[in-house]
């Protein structure tokens, strides 16, 4: 077989796949509507006002998980008290802070009254359970609502009435899970361009573009808004599952979707705010405790990955100049437009959703493009440095409390296991 040859079959099956990878991503975009779009649009629709809606609406629990969130924990629940939902009640879980964050709480909660605010401050963390998982528990069980939102400490919601028009937008469409993404910004070039691609790797292993055919399988959630109805957190049995994944989030929407939960993701862009993390070197940094875990604490299966990230992104080029090298000095023109066609392709794919982002944060979306190789090197390089600092450990420190390896591999929870809980 010549080496042409050889060029031209890697360049037929690298334009199969972005081919494939582009229509995928073309339907996940599709699927992730705009919260603020979505939002207006049923108010478009003729339906009631809010306050017309009002004695109609479920109850509301959210629970709030905050360690040390003293710079921004008064800002998220004073936005939560300000929201006119009627039957709303704010659970705050302040877990093991020794930044002065249960002070602020207490404070909030004397100013507020106790009708609408309570406070629980967990002192002692049970053996089997990661933090923020167990402070969820605790959270949920003293919550009295019909839906559940789990939020974090440091989320901002932009107007007073965002929850009950959320809630009324589930309720209507009969969707049991309402995960939104939320506005990240301020944030740099490079870590936009991050974003992007872990995003892109994170909702196409949710399988996010089949999300409208409910089916039981992918699925996931988002740390920063996760609302869910009660009935539906408790057939799977709330955090007890995923008490020790640090991919809890993702995980308990994993499961809620295969159980049979109608879900739904949203891009919260301008409505709910959540800065993740300063810099794209952050965000690797940030990664550093769950990222492994996606992997199923597998070095092989992140090899496999890391290997064809490598090649689907740096393939096409490299295909392209061989050709150009060995076609050349016969000069097929043919034969070499059609193996430089993967990487067109692949412009057209990274070009696309390099516009897409731009409209969501700004920023030019040919810049954003030139980024995406080194956003990839940046993302693999942040899944090896999760695996082999966890495996060097024995275990990753989370909020100054450290968890053995053999324990998160022992709790990590699989694809297909929300299967078998049944659908009422």
């Amino acid at each position: 077989m010549s080496g042409i040859s050889i060029v031209a079959c890697m360049a037929a099956i690298l334009a199969a796949a972005w081919w494939v990878f582009g229509a995928l991503l073309q339907r996940v975009a599709h699927q992730i509507a705009s919260l603020r779009d979505a939002l207006r649009d049923a108010s478009d629709a003729g339906g009631k006002t809010i306050a017309e809606a009002g004695a109609v609406l479920p109850s509301l629990s959210v629970v709030v998980t905050a360690r040390d969130e003293v710079r921004e924990i008064e800002t998220t629940v004073r936005r939560l008290l300000a929201q006119t939902y009627p039957a709303l009640e704010v659970i705050v879980v302040d877990d093991r802070s020794t930044d002065g964050t249960g002070e602020v709480l207490d404070r909030l909660r004397q100013e507020s009254g106790a009708s609408r605010l309570a406070v629980i401050h967990n002192r002692v963390l049970p053996g089997g359970w990661l933090g923020k998982c167990h402070a969820c528990h605790l959270g949920a069980a003293q919550a009295r609502g019909e839906w559940i939102l789990f939020l974090d400490g440091d989320v901002r919601l932009v107007t007073d009435d965002l929850l009950a028009r959320v809630v009324r937008l589930a309720s209507t469409r009969g969707v049991d899970h309402v995960a939104v993404i939320p506005d990240q910004r301020p944030i740099s070039p490079l870590q936009q361009a991050l974003l992007s691609v872990f995003a892109q790797m994170y909702l196409l292993a949710a399988r996010v573009y089949e999300m409208d055919r409910d089916r039981r399988r992918g699925g996931a959630g988002i740390g920063a808004f996760n609302l869910v109805r009660r009935s539906s957190y408790d057939r799977v049995g709330g955090h007890t599952l995923v008490k020790m994944d640090p991919a809890d989030d993702y995980k308990l929407g994993r499961l809620l979707k295969e159980s049979g939960a109608r879900q739904r993701l949203f891009d919260g862009v301008g409505i709910v705010r959540c800065r993740w993390h300063e810099g794209a070197l952050n965000v690797a940094r940030g990664l550093e405790k769950n990222l492994f875990s996606g992997f199923d604490y597998s070095l092989l299966e992140l090899l496999g990955f890391t290997l064809l990230s490598i090649l689907l992104v740096f393939g096409p080029l490299a295909t392209g100049i061989a050709a150009t090298l060995l076609v050349q000095p016969h000069g097929r023109i043919v034969p070499l437009a059609a193996v430089w066609l993967p990487f067109l392709l692949q412009s057209v794919v990274i070009g696309s959703g390099a516009r897409l982002q731009s409209r969501r944060y700004g920023g030019g979306a040919l810049l954003l493009s030139l980024r995406y190789p080194v956003a990839v090197l940046v993302l693999l390089g942040a899944a090896w440095n999760s695996a082999l600092k966890t495996i060097a450990r024995g275990g990753i420190r989370w909020r100054d409390t450290f968890y053995p390896l053999s324990e998160l591999r022992a709790g990590r929870v699989r694809a297909g296991a929300g299967r078998r809980f049944g659908v009422l």
